[in-house]
Order: C-alpha cells, then sequence, then structure tokens
C-alpha cells in the first residue's frame, strides 16, 4: 500500500524509534513532536512490539486516535501501512502502553511519516 497522500521531494523524514521496558502493570507515554516550527506531520506507519496482555492507544493533538486496543496498529515486525490516509497532527503524536501481562517486557516504538515543509497540507 502506498503513502497518502505521498511526500513532496522536500518534506523532512521522520523516523524516530524509542524503547520502553515496563514491568507489570506499569505505563508509559510516549511523546513525539513535529521538529518543524508549524508543519504538519504525517504518519502512515506506527509499528509497537506486539506483546500479549498489553493495552495500546494512540493520542493526537490530545484527541484518541487508535485503541484502547489489545493489538497495536502494526507490528514492528512488519512496518507496513497502519493509516491510510495518513493521519495528521501539528502538536503531539502520543503512545500509550500498559503492560498487563503478567512479566516485564520490552516494547519498541516506531512512527514512520514525514513532516511537510512549510506548514501546509496538500
Amino acid at each position: 500500500m502506498d503513502w497518502v497522500p505521498a511526500p513532496a521531494p522536500d518534506d523532512v523524514p521522520f523516523n524516530e524509534p524509542y524503547t520502553a521496558d515496563l514491568d507489570d502493570g506499569e505505563k508509559v507515554t510516549v511523546t513525539f513532536t513535529p521538529e518543524q516550527s508549524g508543519s504538519v506531520f504525517y504518519l502512515p506507519v506506527l509499528a509497537i512490539s506486539k506483546v500479549r496482555g498489553t493495552i495500546y492507544e494512540v493520542r493526537d493533538d490530545g484527541s484518541t486516535q487508535y485503541g484502547p486496543a489489545a493489538i497495536p496498529p502494526t507490528d514492528i515486525d512488519d512496518t507496513t501501512v497502519t493509516f491510510a490516509p495518513a493521519k495528521q497532527f501539528r502538536d503531539s503524536l502520543e503512545v500509550i502502553i500498559r503492560n498487563n501481562s503478567g512479566a516485564p517486557q520490552t516494547y519498541h516504538i516506531q512512527p514512520i511519516g514525514f513532516e511537510r515543509v512549510g506548514g501546509g497540507s496538500s
């Protein structure tokens, strides 16, 4: 599946992996923000480690876009297009993971997308 919308040649790629180690019952909230001032961030891919007994939630600019769910948007080993058309945000992307697996777990979070140069949408 292709990215929709496709990035323009001068758009800035975004790929910022994050790793969290959680004990059973712990929660982590990871916040990603656009680095280009005033830009729109397009998120077609959000890959997270798939672990049984985990609750996944995604918020952008304060509103829930995914979950709470027992499966991630896409597994870190797949990194396939998750959102078509791509989700957009200006201020922040929050990924919330709750470990209810009964054991300590390591989670990898990888948002993959791009920032529109100039801040406009296309």
